[in-house]
């Protein structure tokens, strides 16, 4: 079993994860550090998990016992825990930060399993868990760039969610290197824009959708069948030819990616996901399994919530 330790645990990315990792076949949650809320129990500040048997919370924290780290403290926080561990001689400990405060870190690579598989899957020991945005935008558009299809001048990325999601300051940066890295002639800056949506607490809860649109001469069928040369043997992002509900992914680990043509050589591709799990807990999972050899399936064989 694959000991798993998690700080940060008052945040609800750390409740997602708990709620994942309760139920991972081949994972035992060792230790849950919350500074302050010692002897307190997960299910007191976390639905969902009521009648699950989660140590209760810990004030000390002490890594040395568990096999990964899950960090989810804010970035400050989090920095100083990456220095300490950075510091020590905890050499088999696999740590996956979903602060933000590892990117650009040695050592760590950037957990989109649909672009870095094999570097998580080759030695490596440490990753970051990149902002929703950036991971699904990535995902997205990756086909695209490893095909040089992408405007060289930038791209302008439309985000519909929730009322109380926001999104990180970093996602841009983020986006934009990584696609320079993918297709080099890509120079151009990366724009996100909100689109507004309904303040109602039910609406797009965990839903998020990622609009691009380019030009492109090629017809969505085929440009279809560039996605499918990448992502066939990936287990969560799948292609289609027509729009989608951000409910055919919410509670899931999927990013589906819709190819339209809205005029004459143009191209429209969204992308949507469930943010608590694409750049967030579900990643952070995926990561785990790739870092210990497991198939990426495991324990992330989720139904989607609203049907």
């Amino acid at each position: 079993m694959i000991k798993a330790a998690i700080t940060g645990v008052k945040s609800p990315i750390a409740g997602e994860l708990i709620r994942i990792l309760v139920n991972h076949p081949d994972v035992e949650l060792k230790a849950l550090h919350a500074p302050g809320m010692g002897a307190c129990r997960a299910a007191s500040i976390h639905h969902g998990l009521i009648g699950e048997e989660i140590p209760e919370l810990s004030e000390r924290f002490d890594p040395s016992d568990a096999d990964v780290l899950f960090i989810c403290n804010p970035p400050e926080e989090a920095a100083a825990i990456l220095d300490r561990i950075d510091s020590s001689e905890l050499k088999d400990l696999r740590v996956i930060d979903l602060s933000g405060a590892a990117r650009g870190r040695e050592g760590y690579v950037c957990g989109i399993s649909e672009i870095y598989r094999k570097q998580l899957v080759r030695g490596a020991t440490s990753a970051y868990i990149p902002s929703p945005e950036a991971a699904v935008s990535l995902i997205m558009l990756h086909p695209l760039a490893a095909n040089l299809l992408l405007p060289s001048e930038g791209l302008t990325l439309s985000i519909e969610a929730g009322a109380d999601y926001a999104p990180s300051p970093e996602a841009n940066l983020t986006v934009r290197e990584t696609l320079a890295e993918l297709q080099h002639s890509f120079t151009g800056d990366v724009k996100f824009t909100r689109i507004a949506v309904s303040d109602d607490k039910d609406a797009m809860q965990r839903g998020l959708r990622i609009s691009a649109t380019i030009p492109s001469a090629m017809q969505p069928a085929d440009i279809r069948q560039l996605y499918e040369n990448i992502y066939d043997d990936h287990n969560f992002s799948f292609t289609v030819l027509a729009p989608l509900d951000t409910r055919e992914a919410e509670g899931t680990h999927k990013c589906l990616i819709s190819l339209t043509s809205p005029a004459p050589d143009t191209l429209r591709v969204d992308a949507v996901a469930d943010r608590r799990m694409r750049g967030g807990a579900g990643d952070a999972v995926h990561v785990m399994n790739l870092l210990f050899g497991l198939h990426e399936r495991v324990g992330l064989t989720l139904k989607a919530s609203s049907f």
